[in-house]
């Protein structure tokens, strides 16, 4: 297990500095394949169950929401419609993302106010569905 340090963020949102990896089940869907992130209360830290990448900092829903200033119910559309990926899942189901998709977030709020389309946004950001 790897261990992982909850920190403090300023304005009282919180990220998890901490290293992940490749899914070990082999499965190639973002969701299914999230690594999970526990509390190891036996040593007093944060705990994944995957390998190590290289240390990068992972913030909540709500942090991502105020970094942007996202209303919760387009947040909520983004992650439906797969326009957003949370990078790995906690045990208790909390969503975490990585800055590569916080700056994804930023660029598809600057491409609404730019007027475009989610389609064309699924296209630039190549997350097409199959629909």
């Amino acid at each position: 297990m790897i261990a992982m340090q909850l920190q403090s963020h300023i304005g009282g949102s919180h990220c998890i500095d901490d290293r992940l990896e490749k899914d070990r089940t082999g499965m190639s869907d973002a969701h299914d394949a999230t690594p999970s992130i526990t509390y190891d209360h036996s040593v007093g830290r944060w705990a994944s169950d995957a390998a190590p990448f290289p240390a990068r900092r992972l913030y909540l829903t709500s942090d991502l929401r105020a970094a942007t200033g996202l209303p919760r119910t387009h947040m909520d559309y983004y992650l439906r419609e797969g326009i957003i990926r949370p990078t790995a899942r906690t045990e208790s189901g909390y969503l975490l993302f990585d800055e590569a998709e916080l700056e994804t977030l930023r660029a598809v709020l600057r491409w609404r106010e730019a007027g475009v389309g989610i389609k064309e946004i699924r296209i630039r950001l190549g997350r097409a569905t199959d629909a």
